[in-house]
């Protein structure tokens, strides 16, 4: 799963022709370019490359890969297996969240009546007051950072 995923982020890369792209670029590439993905399913790709880590995104909002992308095989006719699975490793952002503080020593359900009490006591989207409640916890948060924020300027994409 993760070599195809790092084959269609340094297919998208390549053709992109930028050690950086936008999300629209990285999508529009997937769409019109390759034609591999719908744009529910190229957004996928994005996730699935920012969750696994082979992406980041940077403070101007553009993505880059964490790998060197000269490494991965490029043969011309290549496409991503018909049964390949995104959804089996994208987690949604609030599950991941939840995830975070239950491992910090909360059982689900009192993590998310913490999160919803943060949320509403300090006026904070869900996000935000997760990511507040987990690092009083003790949990390590910052891994959400990058994404909280681009969900807080951008909404759920």
């Amino acid at each position: 799963m993760t070599d195809d995923l790092k084959r269609i982020l340094a297919a998208i890369f390549r053709l992109g022709k930028g050690t950086t792209l936008s999300r629209t670029e990285m999508v529009n590439l997937m769409i019109y370019n390759l034609r591999w993905f719908d744009p529910k399913g190229a957004k996928k790709v994005i996730q699935a490359g920012s969750q696994s880590g082979l992406l980041k995104a940077g403070t101007d909002g553009q993505m880059s890969p964490t790998f060197d992308i000269g490494e991965i095989e490029h043969d011309m006719g290549w496409e991503p297996p018909k049964d390949l699975d995104l959804g089996r490793i994208v987690k949604p952002l609030m599950e991941r969240l939840i995830n975070a503080v239950e491992e910090a020593g909360m059982d689900r359900r009192e993590a998310v009546k913490s999160i919803n009490r943060a949320s509403e006591e300090l006026n904070l989207l869900f996000p935000a007051a997760a990511v507040h409640v987990g690092s009083e916890k003790g949990a390590d948060m910052s891994m959400f950072y990058n994404e909280v924020e681009n969900f807080l300027l951008y909404g759920d994409r």
